[in-house]
């Protein structure tokens, strides 16, 4: 029988302590890596609270709102290759895909209560450029809307209780004026409003006419004018619906105004996801 020599005590502590320190700079890359990512979904979430995306991350006023949008040089525009597989070369593109990756992963670890944030890339590209766009969904609203509007909606086997991201991926690979309206109603446009939208686009797709317009707009933490806007008929007056609706995202706002300054960073960024969270839970 070979007989197994046992190392001596002092040597055997040396071994292990050696190999702590050789693991420890992977184990800090790692932790380093998730602090970054963490950072990062903050900071998309910030950029989301400061704009429109607001009044779906800390209120039930639009289902949906986008976040921020990426865009990376993978389109195809070699029209010799409409047939191929292989459109890509992996050396060139590689560091866009992985970035593209490290994207994903932080999309994906956003964990909020009746949110998804959803990750999606647009149908057309300009050029070589490809966008790809982050949004958020409030899972429940989305369901709403979606029994609301079953008759538009069920068309494509959208249905309550459908994925977020295969709504809107659907939404957004849909045809031209379907996708108008989808997105309307998605973004929390009251109906007359996307009625005059789609019906706007068509008149200037046929006749080549533009069709007048004015904007409704709700303000932002970033801009009085803000990003929640909808376009309305020339000489539009203020109804009903719109005084609600501008209601509603004002108050929250003045909300959110009280509420960020305790969640900043001494350099000036926001805990979007503890406030988010935090927002939340004094709801429920």
């Amino acid at each position: 029988m070979t007989k197994i020599k046992s190392f001596p005590l002092i040597l055997l502590s040396f071994v292990m302590l050696l190999s702590c320190k050789m693991q420890r700079p992977s184990s800090q890359k790692s932790s380093v890596q998730l602090a970054d990512e963490y950072k990062l979904a903050d900071s998309i979430l910030q950029v989301g609270l400061d704009n429109e995306a607001l009044f779906t991350l800390l209120g039930d006023i639009k289902p949906m709102s986008s976040l921020v949008s990426f865009s990376f040089p993978i389109a195809n525009t070699d029209s010799t290759k409409l047939l191929e597989e292989n459109i890509l070369e992996t050396d060139s593109a590689q560091a866009y895909l992985a970035e593209i990756a490290r994207i994903q992963r932080v999309v994906s670890s956003i964990d909020l209560d009746g949110l998804d944030v959803v990750f999606v890339p647009y149908a057309a590209a300009y050029g070589k450029t490809r966008s790809l766009q982050v949004s958020v969904v409030r899972t429940a609203l989305l369901d709403s809307l979606l029994y609301a509007k079953q008759t538009f909606f069920g068309q494509f086997g959208i249905t309550p209780g459908a994925s977020p991201v295969m709504v809107v991926t659907a939404n957004e690979y849909g045809k031209k004026y379907d996708r108008l309206r989808g997105y309307g109603h998605l973004f929390g446009y009251p109906d007359y409003a996307v009625d005059f939208f789609v019906k706007a686009f068509h008149t200037a797709d046929t006749d080549g006419k533009h069709v007048e317009r004015d904007f409704f707009r709700m303000p932002t933490f970033k801009s009085e004018e803000g990003n929640f806007v909808y376009a309305v008929p020339k000489g539009h007056r203020t109804n009903e619906v719109d005084s609600l609706i501008y209601k509603r995202a004002t108050n929250l706002l003045e909300e959110y105004k009280r509420w960020r300054p305790r969640y900043l960073r001494p350099d000036s960024t926001l805990r979007s996801q503890e406030l988010i969270r935090d927002f939340i839970k004094k709801q429920n």
